[in-house]
């Protein structure tokens, strides 16, 4: 029997159920010809900033250029060490080696983020910052990251890049450290209809530097600084502002659709992450720990349930970081996610029907394979990785 697949993404059905709002805002954006350092960009911007509870924010071409930006607005540099983490999309450490800085990979704790002891191994003397990424959307006690960062003296970037309207309690997303970087792309939970991204301050003179960056380094008319293109469009910011109105209802209904795989994970005795109960999960990705994965891949796209890896390849093993690995073992948790997880489709447009045939597939896999995948995460002893 020949299923239609089901959408790994929102993205259509949400541009489809705002198309006549986003039509109208893209009208009066054309019709200004204010395409660039428009109202609807500070409108935007203004909009994030209450939602983070922060300051400033400043909206840029991507998050891979807010995170760039951040380290250059914190001064770090050639001969500097920035602490990332071993697991997430390739900006999250990539951005350190473009700002001529040295990673430090750590490896992850059992919630996908960084093992702050760990991380406190890692410290040295050249150590400036760190990074610190809130994986698919599920954020480590921020209290306890600032605290880290203000005990060791060291500049703290949060990479909520994954984290749009997640908390943890009543602190949000993008509230913490020196800069913390939200993400547009049209994957993510806020998505654009294109690329963007977003630094959030609460320090004016970081948010005055990251809007010079952003445009050849101007201010005032005059160039100030060595600076890169990297604004984010009227239209853009349009119809991100018309998206973030409904993110409320839209985030409800991917939480809904999470207790709903969790419940079925739990009762077939699979594995994922686990996070704190303080955590109010954003829910951008779905991912557990999926025993025999790619014949569970193979079954449930043949009944139209397509799945994607996050992530096959820890940072440790990708060539670009080669020069700044010296032990490949001291990474035991991130190289046994990237062996074993699984996403599921999660999106705020899923209908009952799809997230119905997603857990019988599920729960067909479960019954006709025999299942014998070592899917643990035990902890090696920590090691100082050093650039």
């Amino acid at each position: 029997m020949m299923h239609s697949v089901i959408p790994f993404f929102g993205s259509a059905r949400e541009n489809t159920e705002i198309a006549s709002e986003a039509s109208a805002a893209i009208h009066a954006v054309l019709c200004s010809g204010q395409m660039l350092q428009s109202k609807w960009v500070e409108a935007f911007e203004d909009g994030i900033s209450a939602a983070a509870g922060r300051r400033h924010t400043v909206a840029v071409g991507s998050a891979t250029d807010a995170l760039f930006f951040a380290l250059i607005a914190l001064g770090v540099g050639p001969g500097d060490e920035v602490i990332t983490t071993d697991l997430s999309f390739i900006p999250s450490a990539s951005c350190i080696l473009r700002a001529g800085a040295t990673p430090v990979l750590v490896d992850v704790a059992d919630d996908c983020n960084i093992d702050l002891d760990r991380a406190a191994a890692a410290i040295g003397p050249r150590t400036k910052a760190m990074i610190f990424v809130h994986l698919f959307g599920g954020l480590t006690d921020p209290a306890r990251v600032a605290a880290f960062a203000s005990r060791h003296r060291i500049a703290l970037i949060e990479d909520a890049s994954q984290a749009f309207g997640a908390a943890y309690g009543d602190r949000p997303a993008g509230s913490t450290g020196d800069i913390s970087v939200f993400s547009f792309d049209p994957t993510k939970v806020l998505s654009a209809p294109g690329s963007g991204g977003c630094a959030m301050t609460n320090d004016s003179a970081l948010a005055g530097q990251m809007r010079r960056l952003r445009y050849h380094g101007k201010e005032q008319g005059a160039f100030l600084e060595p600076g890169y293109n990297s604004q984010m469009s009227s239209l853009t910011a349009a119809v991100l502002d018309i998206k973030h109105q409904r993110q409320s209802v839209w985030a409800d209904r991917r939480r809904q659709i999470a207790e709903v795989y969790d419940n079925t994970l739990d009762r077939l005795g699979w594995k994922r992450p686990r996070w704190d109960p303080a955590v109010v999960h954003g829910r951008h990705k779905y991912v557990f720990l999926a025993p025999d994965r790619d014949r569970l891949r193979d079954e449930l796209l043949s009944h139209g349930v397509p799945t994607m890896i996050h992530y096959a390849v820890p940072f440790h093993e990708e060539p670009i970081f080669s020069a700044f690995v010296d032990d490949p073992t001291a990474y035991p948790r991130s190289s046994s996610f990237a062996r074993a997880t699984l996403s599921l489709p999660i999106n705020g447009h899923l209908e009952d029907e799809e997230v119905a045939r997603i857990v019988s597939a599920l729960e067909a896999f479960q019954t006709s394979a025999e299942i014998a995948v070592d899917t643990s995460m035990d902890p090696a002893p920590m090691a100082r990785k050093v650039g």
